[in-house]
């Protein structure tokens, strides 16, 4: 089976495409094997275009010297006539072939990594908090039913939560951070990753009002045992409560709940349930 190259645009969800890697798979199945997107095919490099002008000052020395020949032919009184056309050398091809642009070495620095780390103001899309939605009665129904299982929480305070979910007047999610495989620690690139996320203008304007509350849900696939996977989804959910308060400065009440192995978020796809979610609650 033929092979491509590409790249993972999904840069709200998947690790690849936040790293900008290059990923080879099969053309029939070309999709990301993180999260499992259609990937956007790598084009090969264009000819440079130094090439280009190499060519036309080469050319138009050939069409000087052809004018040169044209001249020289025999008048009809049997006289050889001699004309020169004096025809401007190009001065910019030879510059041009030793330019830097010719150089095979990489850009260290991929353009839509920067685009990424840094998105514009505009592209941030608007976060619906519409609490009737069909596709949040899922979710909130299986947080409803974690937060029961919670060890170290009263039964007051659990009561309290219930309320708030259900009487809640916004609720919606405000970013998620993808994990490998049984890991529950964040590198410095993830981090950084959070960090943009944090930063989004929609984000950030939910963020402003005193009232919201944070519920960091973290998720683990159905691989291995029921009780691992409940502790890997904790660690996960309380590993990015505490990079949005010591790294990203967010100062409000949050609650990490242990959404165990599921396959809630895709069933085809495992690596899009190794995952934390901050959803927003507004009471």
């Amino acid at each position: 089976m033929a092979r491509r190259v590409g790249k993972c645009t999904n840069y709200s969800g998947c690790k690849l495409a936040y790293r900008n890697e290059k990923i080879s798979a099969e053309t029939k199945d070309f999709r990301c094997p993180e999260c499992g997107d259609r990937l956007e095919s790598i084009e090969p490099r264009k000819r440079s275009s130094s090439t280009l002008v190499v060519g036309m000052g080469v050319a138009a020395i050939l069409l000087a010297a052809g004018v040169i020949l044209w001249n020289m032919r025999a008048p009809g009184d049997g006289q050889h006539e001699l004309i020169v056309v004096q025809t401007p050398t190009p001065t910019a091809a030879p510059t041009l072939v030793s330019t830097p642009t010719l150089s095979p070495t990489p850009v260290s620095t991929p353009r839509l990594a920067t685009a990424s780390t840094q998105p514009p103001e505009d592209a941030a899309t608007p976060i619906d908090l519409d609490v009737n939605r069909p596709e949040l009665a899922d979710v909130k129904r299986a947080a409803l039913q974690r937060i029961d299982m919670l060890p170290d929480v009263s039964q007051a305070d659990k009561d309290a939560l219930y309320r708030m979910l259900t009487g809640a007047r916004g609720i919606g999610q405000l970013l998620s951070v993808p994990f490998e495989t049984n890991l529950t620690t964040l590198t410095p690139q993830d981090i950084a990753y959070l960090q943009n996320q944090v930063d989004h203008r929609e984000v950030k304007k939910i963020l402003s009002d005193p009232t919201v509350i944070l519920l960091i849900l973290g998720y683990a696939d159905t691989q291995g045992n029921q009780r691992t996977n409940e502790q890997i989804s904790l660690d996960r959910a309380q590993t990015v409560m505490n990079a949005l308060r010591d790294q990203c400065g967010v100062q409000k009440l949050m609650l990490a709940v242990p959404m165990g192995g599921t396959d809630l978020l895709d069933p085809r796809n495992l690596a899009k349930n190794r995952v934390a979610e901050v959803w927003g609650v507004l009471p």
